[in-house]
């Protein structure tokens, strides 16, 4: 889901036509950053990708999915790729589906 809150005063700050051109970025570019969070692929990059994730999630409002980047970027540097590591990744992948779907229908309600 995407906070309304947070994304209502990211239209006030840049404009209604911006911010939705902004989101339709987020959602371009978190999709490629969701495809590197595999259980497979080295630690570093999923640390990256996790908190590349986590810090643009949370710009646009999707509290929900940077919560769960967080948990896996704080896992993975504590304790590694685990089984922890990949419920999170299950996790993320799951959000994301629900969280650009609200993100789309969010912005054919403005278009």
């Amino acid at each position: 889901m995407i906070n309304q809150a947070t994304f209502s005063q990211l239209q006030q700050d840049v404009g209604e036509q911006l911010a939705i051109q902004l989101l339709e970025v987020y959602l371009t570019e978190s999709s490629e950053l969701i495809k590197k969070l595999d259980i497979d692929s080295p630690q570093d990059v999923l640390e990256i990708t996790a908190h590349s994730l986590k810090s643009s999630s949370r710009s646009y409002g999707a509290l929900e999915l940077a919560e769960l980047c967080e948990k896996i970027e704080h896992q993975v540097k504590i304790g590694g790729v685990n089984a922890e590591v990949s419920t999170l990744i299950t996790d993320v992948h799951a959000q994301s589906l629900v969280t650009f779907s609200h993100a789309r229908e969010l912005i054919d309600s403005i278009c």
